[in-house]
């Protein structure tokens, strides 16, 4: 409430006077001076009334800061770029004074109140562009408790140097002095006054190339402290490019790193990362992964690295150099995965928390402590309980699971994170797989248009009587793929792929000629690769023609067809065709229900890239890793009269008797793995 009113507050400021408006950076500048000014009257470090005059002429961070310390500062705290001063005329002058007086005070207020007032004060836009999302108060004092707590740091914090490479504005530094003090017990104000200053000029790091955000965080530090100390290892630049920390001179990473995908990180930026972190930084690799490589270079013998970040690097195809690299330089001890909760408010990233060591040499017996949640109909307002929940001592919960796993075990290919009752469902699972999905189909992804409006119509388009039917092709996409069956196509797509000279079909010129601005800017036809009327890309129309299985790219279950419609679909379907029979007897009809099963459905979920609490994405290198059994000729026959007889049966919508078959279907497979009672309730379980 309180900081909700202060907020307001500031809001109220911003929307009041415009001039500020136009100037965000001197927009932040004044409101952190406000915001710092209330904290130092409210906690009575300087007397507001005395200095009322003075602070009005001289409305700068450096000339507040120095009130406090007693005498102007010597060395700058901010320096001042022109245009950051801002004239203070007696209408602002009367909003700050009511701002100090009549707000709620601040007294005993953890200082890092003014990094949340400050992140309020971003635009969503700005975080989302520059990969950002702030770490909560909770998150970032479990991470700073359990790095501090840890074995390998020891007992002498006085000599610990802390880094955070992307500081933003200050939670984890500020969630690690706190730990640091409270670990050290009840000091004497003189004592207090030594580790305030010890911290702040060798103990804690911070980089990050917004120097707001780095203002911000020396501020928060600073205002810890009951007399002024400016912080000397708060530094503003790129920890990734710039060589602002030695290597192998720290004891602890702690760190949020951005978030950004190879699309928004401009070319030249990236050739230079993947030259330098190339190791694990390649391909459509996230910018994060080059953080925890970092990390390692920066970090002595034995230290820890402690990120929140993204878990898609567990199962995501690009994060295998990551994984690899990070099975061999580092000690796993702990992985929290929030299993696709997004703990964090208005941020579209899945969060997971890692805790490592640096290793010259890894123990074969090295194991992890896996914490991950149960999904469940959790609401945004019980996330803080269930970060809650990950301090506890007893580690079996009703809100997450919790299991150790031995490092050795990890594949670079996924890291396959399985509980022990999950582990003994997979190895009965792979043991009777002689092979995978890989061997038996050819996977091929659905059409990109680069233009849908120009060749894509509704079935009742009289337009369409326009075209020769051979360029007419049934259209679908993720929604109509259900298991077991594909909706009736209600669109056409225009397929021009196989025009060769586009002068002989005036119609289709004449249909296309009022998008062919648009065609024309498409990469691949400016390059000189693609005439411009065709499909920017219209894959291999034989596979489309075919019998095929079909299957959405995102779902939240298993969902694989046979198409016999000869259905062509965009990109967000998938196909598979069969490969020539050379030692199995596999079939469409076999697959199919094998993939659609409640077992296979818990097996790919066991290692799939998820997306969210419920989504998973169905990348053809993760799921042809599939293990597939060898069935006998006569069981191929018993599959293929069940799928017909299950498909009739939805068609005259009978799903209750259908739905007996499938748990026959169902019974079949846990009796082939041979699987217990208890391994088939965790299934049924987690459908």
């Amino acid at each position: 409430m309180k900081f909700q009113e202060i907020s307001d507050k500031l809001t109220q400021f911003i929307n009041r006077y415009n001039y500020l408006a136009e100037n965000r950076r001197a927009n932040v500048l004044f409101l952190l001076a406000c915001i710092v000014l209330k904290y130092l009257a409210d906690n009575q470090r300087l007397d507001f009334e005395a200095h009322q005059n003075d602070i009005k002429k001289n409305f700068t961070l450096n000339y507040i800061l120095g009130l406090w310390q007693g005498k102007p500062l010597q060395v700058t705290f901010w320096e001042q770029e022109p245009g950051d001063p801002q004239p203070i005329g007696n209408e602002i002058w009367d909003w700050i004074c009511d701002l100090i007086t009549a707000t709620p005070s601040l007294v005993g207020e953890n200082p890092g109140l003014i990094g949340s007032l400050y992140e309020a004060s971003l635009l969503i836009n700005h975080k989302k562009n520059h990969g950002i999302f702030y770490t909560p108060e909770n998150i970032a004092t479990y991470m700073a408790a359990n790095v501090l707590g840890s074995s390998k740091i020891g007992d002498k914090l006085e000599e610990i140097r802390i880094l955070d490479p992307a500081c933003g504005s200050g939670s984890l530094l500020s969630a690690v002095y706190d730990v640091i003090i409270s670990k050290n017990g009840e000091l004497s104000p003189d004592e207090k006054a030594a580790q305030h200053r010890q911290l702040l000029e060798t103990g804690l790091l911070g980089v990050d190339r917004d120097p707001i955000a780095c203002l911000v965080t020396r501020l928060i530090l600073t205002l810890k402290g009951t007399e002024y100390v400016k912080p000397l290892g708060v530094f503003c630049g790129d920890i990734l490019i710039d060589e602002l920390v030695k290597p192998k001179s720290v004891d602890v990473v702690i760190g949020n790193p951005p978030y950004v995908g190879h699309k928004e990180i401009q070319a030249d930026y990236m050739k230079l990362l993947k030259n330098r972190y190339g190791e694990v930084y390649r391909d459509k690799g996230d910018l994060s992964y080059c953080f925890i490589y970092r990390g390692w270079e920066l970090l002595k013998a034995e230290g820890q690295l402690i990120h929140i970040t993204s878990r898609y690097f567990i199962e995501a195809f690009y994060g295998k150099p990551l994984r690899a690299f990070i099975r061999k330089a580092f000690a796993i001890e702990e992985i929290v995965d929030f299993n696709g909760l997004r703990v964090i408010e208005g941020v579209g990233v899945d969060p997971a928390i890692i805790r490592l060591t640096k290793e010259n040499r890894i123990d074969d017996g090295q194991t992890i402590q896996i914490k991950r949640f149960l999904i469940k109909n959790h609401k945004a307002e019980s996330y803080p309980k269930l970060i809650q929940s990950l301090n506890q001592k007893n580690w079996q919960s009703d809100l997450y699971e919790s299991f150790e796993l031995l490092q050795a075990r990890l594949s670079d290919d996924s890291w396959r994170l399985y509980s022990p009752v999950t582990q003994g469902i997979i190895e009965k699972i792979e043991k009777k797989t002689p092979f995978n999905l890989d061997n038996v189909v050819q996977s091929f992804q659905g059409i990109i248009t680069g233009n849908d409006k120009a060749f894509i119509f509704e079935q009742t388009d009289l337009a369409l009587r326009a075209f020769d039917p051979v360029f007419l092709k049934p259209w679908i996409k993720n929604k109509d793929v259900k298991a077991y069956q594909v909706t009736k196509p209600q669109k056409k797509i225009l397929y021009t792929n196989k025009i060769r000279d586009i002068d002989l079909y005036p119609e289709v010129v004449a249909h296309l000629e009022k998008y062919r601005e648009k065609l024309k800017n498409r990469r691949e036809c400016k390059n000189g690769k693609l005439a411009w009327y065709k499909l920017q890309w219209g894959r291999d129309p034989d596979h489309f023609e075919g019998r095929k299985i079909v299957f959405p790219y995102k779902a939240t279950q298993n969902r694989f067809a046979i198409d016999e419609n000869r259905c062509y679909f965009s990109a967000d379907v998938y196909g598979m065709i069969l490969k020539p029979r050379l030692y199995h007897q596999v079939t469409e009809e076999f697959l199919v229900m094998l993939l659609n099963s409640r077992l296979y459905n818990y097996y790919f979920k066991s290692y799939g890239k998820k997306l969210g609490d419920k989504l998973y994405e169905y990348y053809p290198n993760t799921l042809l890793r599939l293990g597939i059994p060898d069935i006998k000729d006569d069981t191929i026959k018993f599959f293929k009269d069940t799928y017909d007889k299950i498909v009739e049966l939805n068609e005259n919508g009978n799903t209750a008797e259908s739905g007996k078959m499938l748990a026959e279907i169902d019974r079949w497979f846990y009796d082939f793995f041979e699987l217990s009672q208890t391994e088939i309730a965790v299934i049924e379980t987690n459908r």
